[in-house]
C-alpha cells in the first residue's frame, strides 16, 4: 500500500490555500508505462500538505493475480503518495512530469477533496479496470465532471475523429513488436471512433482535451477548467526511450514468406510436413487464445476479434489428421484455411477491423502452403510436385 504519511488523510484539515492539479507523466521505457500516466495533486502550503491521488495502482499480492489480470477481473485502486517520492520515481525513469491547476471555486475544491477522501476509504478505493473506459485517466475526468457546478462544454477545434486503436499508434511506433501484439489482441471495438471525452483514456489527451473544456460559470475570469501547464520534471530521453529492434515484424513477415516459398518449391515432403504441422498448430492455438479472450474475459475491447481469420482454430484439425497420417483429410482442412486466407487478402480493406500490415505476408504464406496441399486434390495439373521436378532437372543439368 502506498501511503503519504502516518497521519490519516481523512483527518487532515486543509486551508483555503489548498490547490488541486492535474499531473501528467510522459511515457516510459517499459511497456506498462508506454502510454504515460495521470494523477491528481493536492497541495496546501499552509498545512505543508503535498499529496498525489493515484488511480493507477494494483496489488501484486492479490490472490490469483495473473489469472484475474488475464480475465479482466483485476481490481485497481486509488492510492495516496507523497509528491516528493512520486517525482523521485519519475526522475529515475527519465519521464517528464507536468502540472496544470484545476480552476475551481472554493466550494468545488472542498467537494473534490472530500470526494477523493471518501473514494480512498477501503470500501471505496477499488475499481474494475478497463483500458478504454475506466483507467487512471478516465477516473480523473469522472471525478472532475461530477464535482464541478458549472455546465461543461468542449472546444472541439482540436478534435480529430480517430479510433481508439489509431490514438495508440504514435506511442507504439518505437515498439513495433508490441504494436503487433496489441493489434492481434484487440478486436473490432478498438476501431470504434472515440468521442472527444472518450479520447481522455490516454493521459496526453486527458490533458489536451481538458485544456479545451470550458465551464459556463468562469472562475477568476477564466472559462477553462485547467490553468497553464508547468513542467516540474523534464524528460530524459536516454532513460525513457525504447531501443528499436533490429528486425521489425514487417521484415520478419516477408522473410517468413520467402522461407515458405523456398520450402514449397525445394523442400522435401518430410520437411514440409514438419513445417506445416508446427506452423498451423501455433496459429490454431493462438486462435483459441483469441476466442478465449473474446468470450471468457471482461476485456470488451477484445471482442469480435477478426484476427481469427488467419489465426484460425480450425487449423488444429489439420494437426489432428496429420498426426494420424490422414493426409487427404488434412489437405482439405488446409484448403479451407487457404480459401479463408485468399478472401481475407481480397477484402482486407473492407474488414471492419484494422489488421496489422505485418500480417499480410503471413496470410500469403498460409494461402501458399494451403495451395500445395489442396490444389492437387482438385486437379493434378496444379500439382506443385511437377514444378519441383522441373527445378530439380534444371539444377542437375546445370
Amino acid at each position: 500500500m502506498l501511503l503519504a504519511s502516518s497521519v490519516s488523510v481523512n483527518s487532515q484539515v486543509l486551508s483555503k490555500n489548498a490547490e488541486l492539479s492535474l499531473i501528467t507523466c510522459s511515457p516510459g521505457s517499459e511497456l506498462y508505462s508506454i502510454f504515460g500516466h495521470s494523477a491528481i495533486r493536492v497541495y496546501d502550503s499552509t498545512t505543508n500538505t503535498d499529496l498525489i491521488f493515484n488511480y493507477g495502482v494494483f496489488d501484486f499480492s492479490t490472490p490469483n493475480f495473473y489469472w484475474k489480470f488475464v480475465r479482466g477481473k483485476l481490481r485497481y485502486q486509488l492510492a495516496i503518495q507523497d509528491m516528493d517520492r512520486f517525482l523521485q520515481e519519475y526522475r529515475m525513469e527519465g519521464r517528464s512530469v507536468k502540472e496544470e491547476k484545476f480552476l475551481l471555486t472554493e466550494r468545488e475544491k472542498n467537494r473534490m477533496i472530500s470526494f477523493l477522501r471518501r473514494n480512498y476509504l477501503p470500501e471505496n478505493r477499488y475499481y474494475l479496470y478497463d483500458f478504454f473506459y475506466n483507467n487512471c485517466s478516465t477516473k480523473i475526468w469522472d471525478v472532475l465532471k461530477s464535482q464541478v457546478d458549472s455546465k461543461l462544454e468542449f472546444d472541439t477545434s482540436v478534435y480529430a475523429p480517430r479510433s481508439f486503436r489509431d490514438l495508440m499508434s504514435p506511442y507504439l511506433e518505437t515498439v513495433p513488436w508490441a504494436r503487433l501484439g496489441i493489434d492481434i489482441l484487440l478486436g473490432v471495438p478498438a476501431d470504434k471512433i472515440a468521442t472527444f471525452p472518450q479520447q481522455m483514456y490516454l493521459p496526453d489527451y486527458l490533458s489536451r482535451n481538458m485544456s479545451h473544456t470550458l465551464r459556463s460559470n468562469g472562475v477568476s475570469g477564466q472559462e477553462k477548467v485547467l490553468g497553464a501547464e508547468n513542467v516540474i520534471v523534464k524528460r530524459n530521453p536516454e532513460l525513457s526511450n525504447f531501443n528499436t529492434p533490429a528486425v521489425g515484424p514487417i521484415v520478419a513477415g516477408w522473410l517468413l514468406l520467402i522461407v515458405v516459398i523456398v520450402l514449397t518449391l525445394f523442400g522435401g515432403v518430410k520437411g514440409r510436413k514438419w513445417f506445416d504441422g508446427i506452423f498451423i498448430t501455433i496459429l490454431g492455438l493462438l486462435g483459441v487464445v483469441l476466442i478465449f479472450m473474446w468470450t471468457a474475459t471482461n476485456h470488451q475491447q477484445m471482442d469480435w476479434n477478426l484476427n481469427i481469420l488467419w489465426a484460425n482454430p480450425v487449423g488444429l484439425a489439420f494437426t489432428w489428421f496429420l498426426l494420424r497420417n490422414k493426409m487427404r483429410s488434412a489437405s482439405w482442412v488446409y484448403g479451407i484455411l487457404m480459401v479463408i486466407s485468399i478472401l481475407t487478402l481480397i477484402f482486407w480493406q473492407l474488414i471492419p477491423q484494422d489488421l496489422n500490415q505485418a500480417l499480410v505476408p503471413l496470410v500469403l504464406a498460409i494461402a501458399l502452403r494451403g495451395s500445395d496441399h489442396f490444389l492437387p486434390l482438385y486437379s493434378q495439373s496444379f500439382h506443385l510436385e511437377r514444378l519441383r521436378e522441373k527445378f530439380s532437372t534444371k539444377k542437375a543439368s546445370g
